[in-house]
């Protein structure tokens, strides 16, 4: 199917591009009106003439308890589905700057920045210099980044008189007998033309959990009980986050945007094992102990300056990652690995990312946009792992690893053109056309190997505006993945406890991406309803391949298909009495295929979840200065498969979290989160086979119970 697409997508994909400039002489500027009439919807909401924005101006927070632009995007109907999910969520695994992101944009341009992400983001920006939020559907022209379906528009103040400030102190319990200390701070002021926010963060804000598990093996014929594990594993996340960003604003109206950060993060985790076999009269005590630091320095720009008739923007950024681990290993597994039952593992990396990206654009006829740009990017790893066996006396004997010390280079080099064609008043058409050559070089102990690609990347986005609150939006695109250099050099492998070798020959994963949306916004901006099918067709798909009769790595296992329908909506519920209050709600159905590597038969893919659904209700009671959110979520099947093992994982009861604040005064708030309201278990049945899978010798049958603990943590919030 792959190959069949590949040559008519790329000629048509090529003839529009070719075709839209010819035809933007035949488009006059008639019927462009219903796009840009402004068209009252509820008090401080307004939508243009055909609803493909939607503006919030700030007097339409007013009667909510915001502080930052994050509380401001949960009374945006879905709007709370496209904030990410917190600092330190990042967006490492990108590839490139590319037309993919966050859905989130700062005054029309996306966040120069990766790890500098935009769920901070959001945090930092006080809402006091909010001037309004735009909410676009589908596709626009001249954007920053491509829609995936909405996009939230974050439009800052140009006056920021005096400045202003937000804080966050809270603490949390983790099960501890002491809790631990955290916060933010941030402030953004302006120095003649230059604006700046900068901000601090200690924490994370969800430091850790202590996880307890338990895990029975049962005899593959009889399927009676051979041994017990009772697992206790307390975790703890250390992070200090510096922020500082920066936009100067030229008399010639060229505009520059800095952001710069830094991270000192830590992780620790000391899991105790008591293991109990069936007639045995004692139980055996084993111990795993990590130790994790690291440092992250990252600083990203935009620079954005007329030149003719067009617009040049040049993007750029540069981060670095070092990171130090050691895993002190009492308990490898019932039968024997590759990692003695007595060792230490340790790892030492350093990662860099460079990215250069410039682009043209300009308006060939009135409403029309056409960009053409290209993009350069080098990531390199070198990674050094070492693994020791414990001798009694405490004395270390070196083991010997394959592929254990490399140094992995990619250099990246892209071409892209975007054209956005309004086809009709209510049909907006946007095509694309990226062409890539990279360059992929490892150097090591045990592999010095070359590779080149090359690929061709098309992209189609359809808008069809049906009526001003009813809109269909369908995509057609070419991708290709971003490889995991990690993948590249011996790793070792937590759940399983094992090294695996690494594989220098790994390609990047290319899909066929459909998708098809049909959106909805109810009248007087009570809400909004959504329904989306996708159906990807991937080739050269990531999975674990065979190494040797036993041993297995990342690889290229061939063509797989991954599709299903997510259906999602958001309400408020003022026509029931409830005013103030918002239900957001999701299910997810998916499906997948693709063919085992190491038996030859059909099976699912690996990581992905057959159902999944949320609900999220927010309550706003102005009168008690008092608001209170619930969030309910569940996690279906998922399957993961390797060469000695079958799994099922699945969530056994649905996660639930509360918080609720309360404000004290005009300025501060007093806040409680509990995450985990009740037990929040998963399960994980695993069938282990001795050897290889395909040779069918079942050595076990394991079934785990993973249970978190409840977190609460509780803060003041305010502004200045």
């Amino acid at each position: 199917m792959t190959r069949q697409l590949t040559g008519p997508l790329a000629g048509l994909i090529t003839s529009l591009l070719l075709a839209c400039p010819l035809a933007a002489a035949d488009q006059d500027a008639a019927g462009e009106t219903a796009a840009t009439d402004r068209i009252h919807v509820a008090p401080g909401v307004y939508s243009t003439g055909d609803g493909s924005k939607v503006t919030y101006d700030a007097s339409y927070f007013t009667p909510y308890q915001v502080v930052t632009a994050a509380d401001m995007l949960r009374w945006v109907p879905g709007g709370a589905a496209l904030l990410p999910g917190g600092p330190g969520g990042g967006n490492d695994d990108k590839r490139g700057f590319g037309s993919g992101g966050d859905q989130v944009l700062i005054n029309g341009k996306r966040l120069s920045g990766k790890s500098n992400d935009i769920g901070s983001a959001m945090q930092r920006i006080q809402a006091d210099v909010v001037r309004r939020i735009e909410l676009i559907r589908g596709t626009a022209a001249g954007l920053d980044v491509r829609s995936e379906g909405t996009l939230i528009n974050i439009v800052l103040s140009e006056d920021i008189a005096g400045g202003s400030g937000s804080w966050q102190l809270h603490s949390a319990f983790y099960g501890r007998s002491k809790p631990d200390f955290d916060g933010l701070f941030s402030y953004s002021d302006a120095a003649g033309k230059l604006d700046y926010l900068l901000s601090a963060e200690l924490g994370p804000y969800n430091r850790g959990n202590d996880v307890e598990r338990y895990e029975e093996f049962f005899a593959p014929d009889t399927g009676a009980l051979t041994e017990r594990r009772e697992i206790v594993l307390p975790m703890l996340k250390k992070e200090l986050v510096l922020n500082a960003s920066g936009s100067w604003a030229f008399d010639d109206g060229a505009i520059l945007n800095v952001n710069t950060r830094f991270a000192d993060t830590g992780n620790e985790e000391d899991e105790t094992t008591r293991a109990i076999s069936t007639g045995e009269p004692d139980a055996a005590l084993f111990r795993n102990i990590l130790d994790q630091t690291g440092k992250n320095w990252e600083i990203g720009g935009d620079a954005e300056q007329p030149v003719g008739a067009g617009s040049l923007k040049t993007r750029a950024i540069f981060q670095r990652r070092n990171g130090d681990e050691a895993r002190r290993i009492t308990l490898s597994s019932t039968d024997a690995g590759n990692v003695p039952a007595e060792s230490l593992f340790t790892t030492r990396d350093v990662a860099t990312e460079s990215i250069l990206r410039s682009s043209y654009s300009w308006q060939p006829a009135a409403g029309h946009n056409l960009e053409l740009g290209v993009e350069a990017a080098r990531n390199t790893l070198d990674k050094d792992i070492r693994l020791f066996e414990v001798a009694p006396d405490g004395g270390l004997t070196p083991v010997t690893l394959f592929n254990s010390d490399s140094d992995v280079t990619e250099d990246r080099y892209e071409l892209f053109s975007t054209y956005f064609w309004p086809m009709r008043p209510s049909i907006v058409l946007e095509s694309a056309l990226n062409i890539e050559y990279s360059e992929i070089g490892q150097q090591g102990v045990d592999v010095d190997n070359a590779r080149s690609f090359m690929y061709v990347k098309p992209r189609i986005d359809l808008r069809w505006d049906l009526t001003g609150a009813t809109q269909l939006r369908s995509s057609l695109e070419r991708t290709v993945s971003q490889l995991d250099f990690g993948d590249f050099v011996a790793n070792f492998d937590n759940d399983n406890d094992q090294v695996d070798t690494g594989n220098p020959e790994l390609e990047p994963q290319k899909a066929w991406e459909f998708t098809f949306a049909w959106e909805r916004r109810l009248a007087d901006d009570n809400g909004v309803l959504q329904a989306r099918v996708f159906y990807n067709d991937v080739e050269d798909h990531i999975d674990n391949v065979r190494v040797t009769d036993t041993v297995s790595a990342a690889g290229n296992i061939g063509d797989a298909r991954y599709y299903g329908a997510v259906f999602s909506g958001s309400w408020r519920l003022s026509s029931i009495g409830l005013e103030g209050a918002v239900l957001d709600a999701s299910y997810t159905l998916q499906d997948s295929s693709t063919t085992d590597p190491f038996t030859g038969s059909e099976r699912k893919m690996s990581g992905i979840r057959e159902r999944e659904y949320s609900l999220n209700f927010r309550h706003d009671i102005a009168a008690w200065r008092f608001n209170y959110n619930i969030e309910v979520d569940w996690r279906g099947k998922r399957y993961a498969n390797d060469i000695n093992f079958r799994e099922i994982q699945t969530a056994v009861r649905p996660n639930t979290h509360i918080a609720m604040q309360y404000r004290l005064t005009d300025r501060v708030l007093l806040w409680f989160d509990t995450r985990i309201v009740f037990d929040s278990h998963d399960r994980r049945t695993r069938e282990r086979y001795t050897g290889n899978i395909a040779d069918g010798n079942l050595l076990r049958r394991e079934v785990r119970d993973h249970h978190y603990r409840r977190e609460h943590i509780i803060g003041l919030r305010g502004q200045f």
